[in-house]
């Protein structure tokens, strides 16, 4: 199922592409033979349908690709370690050298 829905959808692409580019032929052949108009065939937008039909394929590859990978494991197993902070992450080292004590002892002699 999910191959089917993947290389459909890729077909989609390919076929929006290739009349993509039979549409920017037509337009480049019309302003070659009508030349009072003021197009540009560089500027053409593609019609709507190519634009409609390229989402769909896009669609279709990703939900084949989706569907392809099948369910997701859980992130925890069955023996998972619990987090806990080490037991020298506490507030007993944290040690407060400053200048009063050097004062102090200074002081003192």
């Amino acid at each position: 199922m999910s191959s089917f829905l993947s290389i459909s959808g890729c077909l989609l692409i390919i076929h929006s592409a290739l009349s993509c580019l039979y549409f920017r032929g037509l337009v480049q052949d019309l302003s070659l033979s009508l030349s009072t108009m003021d197009m540009d065939a560089d500027t053409v937008i593609p019609p709507m349908d190519v634009k409609i039909e390229v989402m769909v394929g896009f669609v279709l590859c990703l939900v084949g690709q989706l569907i392809g990978v099948g369910s997701l494991r859980p992130i925890s197993g069955v023996g998972a370690k619990k987090l806990v902070a080490p037991s020298y992450v506490d507030r007993d080292f944290d040690s407060y050298d400053n200048r009063n004590r050097v004062l102090r002892t200074q002081i003192r002699q």
